[in-house]
């Protein structure tokens, strides 16, 4: 707003009764302009919905028989936002095993953008680990299967939620770590703030497999051994495969007459592709006589 005028002006903003315009608003709406002088105003806008529109906006000028009249005009168009791919494809992965590919999410529009990231038909209790599992020795896991009281949550997306520039990207980490053998297909759905939910869509694909791990030798021989005494042999667990797994050995249940005590001081671990782990075990004999036992 200019004064050319000789006079001090005070000035106010006159409400506007339509529907885009309460979209609006101005800072400062009331005011007294110096002779001479200029007042900036700031002017806000709130998009409601898509398309044209032509406003008439008016401020009260103390002294002016007739108000002044402001017309905005423009378009408002759909915020275009999208991924930089149109698939993140894990290929084949291990269970157990986290892996994480990296995506970008671009803001192609003028303003900007609120989003948040949600997987479609993800879980809500946390998957477990090959690397925490390998913490938990006595876990019944090893012998029993990971049991969720409801579905795991295989996927986490990071950042899951952010602010992007106008023309901008931001770049999401995405990991799978997967505790069920399956064929995965699902989405990275983007939700905008204001906006919408679904607005950009990225196809995620993997398949979840259990490496298949030899043992040799398949007997260990300790020959003579004297009663309650520890003896230490070792075992190898082979790998040939292109994944990386987990083994554990299953603890014993020990009762009074349990001929042969077993245990190991290297009872988990993880055996990475086409490699091998050794295994000590260590026995003590609890009675006389020639025995069989099948620790693994």
């Amino acid at each position: 707003l200019i004064n050319k005028g000789a006079l001090d002006a005070p000035f106010n903003y006159i409400p506007s009764t339509t529907m885009m315009g309460s979209c609006f608003k101005f800072a400062p709406e009331e005011g007294i302009i110096a002779a001479g002088g200029i007042q900036t105003i700031r002017i806000s806008f709130k998009v409601m919905s898509r398309g044209c529109f032509e406003e008439e906006f008016r401020f009260r000028v103390s002294g002016s028989p007739k108000p002044l009249t402001l017309t905005i005009r423009g378009f408002v168009t759909r915020p275009t936002v999208h991924f930089n791919i149109e698939e993140l494809n894990f290929g084949d992965i291990s269970f157990g095993f986290p892996y994480t590919m990296t995506c970008r999410l671009i803001n192609g529009s003028p303003g900007f953008l609120k989003f948040k990231l949600r997987m479609s038909d993800d879980g809500i209790q946390p998957a477990v680990t090959s690397f925490d599992q390998i913490g938990k020795p006595d876990d019944p896991a090893w012998e029993d299967g990971i049991h969720f009281y409801v579905e795991p949550r295989e996927f986490t997306v990071n950042p899951s939620q952010g602010t992007i520039i106008p023309q901008g990207y931001q770049d999401i980490e995405v990991t799978l770590c997967s505790n069920t053998v399956m064929e995965f297909y699902r989405r990275l759905l983007v939700d905008l703030e204001g906006i919408g939910n679904e607005m950009a869509t990225l196809i995620i694909s993997a398949r979840c497999l259990v490496p298949e791990l030899r043992v040799y030798p398949h007997v260990l021989l300790y020959d003579e051994c004297c009663l309650k005494v520890p003896y230490e042999r070792k075992f190898l667990v082979v790998n040939n495969t292109d994944l990386p797994g987990c083994y554990g050995l299953i603890p014993q249940k020990r009762e009074e007459d349990t001929p042969v005590f077993y245990s190991s001081p290297k009872p988990c671990g993880i055996v990475q592709p086409h490699s091998t782990a050794e295994i000590p075990v260590v026995i003590e004999v609890q009675t006389l006589g020639e025995h069989r036992t099948c620790g693994l």
